[in-house]
């Protein structure tokens, strides 16, 4: 591809990750919208001048208020959605080719990511490198079974990693603050937390004004955060006037109320959404925890509760090669740091998933790093360490998309995904 602009290569990006992720959704009889996708009906309804669900599709994971039934969740899938509502209307969407095309967004934003920190001399990585750190981050990660998924709260990941990825682009690409700083505000009405994501942006900056020696002015860096913050206050200022319009408070995201599994119930009920105490769990599912034999199946099969990242990334080991140190480096140390902390304190694992899902939240950040630590090129090792890492998660997405991976009377989201979707895609 060094032949071609870097346009081209983008395109052909997008249009290899867009091929990969329908393919699986196709593949897996899930083009339809899923009756847990919510979003699409969040959508109409904003179209309506509503923020309620009329007729909710189903109730799991929704808040009920008043007479009315919310999503509880952000509302950016909604907001992404709302031009393909109102042009097809709600029953003619596919949340789950939506989400696939926003997948295929963030691994175009990672690669233009790759490649601007190539062309600022910040790594010496070839084309081919980049594209090998690229596939790393489209099917070596959750991101391949997440984007071809659909349900609400799988699209709200895609489409949050999305904007993070397209937030660090323009950091190192542009150096613009006001640039960087929107996209970062908009993946945070996805997932509020990613606003946490913001020093990488500040360590991208920082190197750019240093312009390569040493560290930079600190008000000329001063003024730049400054500046990228502000999007990020507008955001915070945006979600809680949404609070305020739904449920009467600015603080209120409805999530006390909110119709989660029994099994789940427990944990939020008596430890609240975050807490120290869920610690040891998550940090087990999201590093280490290994597959587990499927007693009805008699063979190996992914734990529903997670599996770790030495198992589903393994191309993680070469951030032990230690990344030059550098502003960006430090920025993107200090997101990963910030931005799993509410993962780790967070009452759920993820659950019903292949891999950890929640580490999605910080793999940009993650996946900057690994180019800084390749330095001059992908390596043989490395390159072998990501290929296992995209055949473990080939093997997971076939897991997650098998309707009988799903024990009898599972949780809501097995039924519907992909099940009953595959059910009604074939009635």
């Amino acid at each position: 591809m060094a032949e071609f602009s870097l346009t081209a290569q983008a395109g052909l990006v997008f249009l290899g990750a867009l091929a990969i992720y329908a393919g699986t959704a196709l593949w897996a009889g899930n083009v339809r919208s899923p009756r847990l996708a919510y979003f699409d009906h969040l959508a109409d309804a904003f179209l309506h001048g509503r923020a309620y669900l009329s007729r909710p599709p189903a109730v799991h994971d929704l808040t009920f208020r008043n007479g009315r039934w919310y999503v509880p969740f952000p509302p950016l899938p909604a907001l992404l959605l709302l031009p393909w509502v109102a042009w097809r209307g709600v029953d003619r969407v596919s949340t789950p080719l939506v989400s696939c095309a926003t997948g295929a967004s963030a691994v175009t934003f990672v690669y233009l990511l790759l490649a601007s920190l190539a062309a600022a001399g910040w790594t010496g990585l070839s084309v081919g490198d980049n594209l090998w750190l690229t596939l790393l981050f489209g099917c070596g990660t959750a991101l391949w079974w997440v984007s071809a998924a659909g349900a609400v709260w799988y699209f709200a990941q895609t489409a949050t990693v999305a904007f993070v990825a397209l937030a660090a682009w323009l950091a190192v690409a542009t150096g613009s603050p006001w640039a960087a700083g929107l996209a970062l505000a908009l993946a945070m009405l996805g997932r509020p937390h990613v606003a946490f994501s913001w020093p990488l942006l500040v360590g991208a900056a920082a190197d750019r004004l240093a312009g390569g020696h040493g560290w930079p002015e600190p008000l000329a860096l001063a003024a730049w955060a400054a500046r990228s913050a502000l999007p990020l206050c507008a955001a915070v200022a945006a979600l809680l006037l949404y609070n305020r319009l739904r449920f009467g408070s600015l603080l209120d995201f409805g999530y006390k109320d909110e119709v989660v599994a029994a099994g789940l119930k427990r944990d939020l009920q008596t430890g609240g959404q975050l807490n120290v105490r869920f610690i040891g769990r998550n940090l087990w599912y999201m590093l280490l925890a290994p597959p587990r034999r499927d007693p009805r199946r008699g063979r190996l099969a992914p734990d529903p509760m997670g599996m770790g990242l030495l198992w589903t990334m393994p191309a993680l080991v070469w951030l032990g090669a230690g990344p030059p140190v550098s502003g960006l480096a430090v920025g993107a140390w200090i997101s990963i740091a910030l931005v799993a902390v509410p993962v780790v304190t967070y009452y759920a694992t993820g659950w019903w998933q292949f891999g950890a899902r929640f580490t999605l939240d910080f793999v940009v950040p993650v996946l900057v790093l690994l180019a800084l630590a390749a330095r001059q090129h992908v390596t043989p090792l490395l390159a072998c360490l990501i290929a296992a890492g995209v055949l473990v998660n080939a093997w997971g997405v076939r897991w997650f998309f098998d309707p009988e991976s799903a024990p009898p009377g599972a949780h809501p989201v097995i039924r519907d995904l992909p099940g009953e979707a595959k059910k009604r895609s074939t009635a």
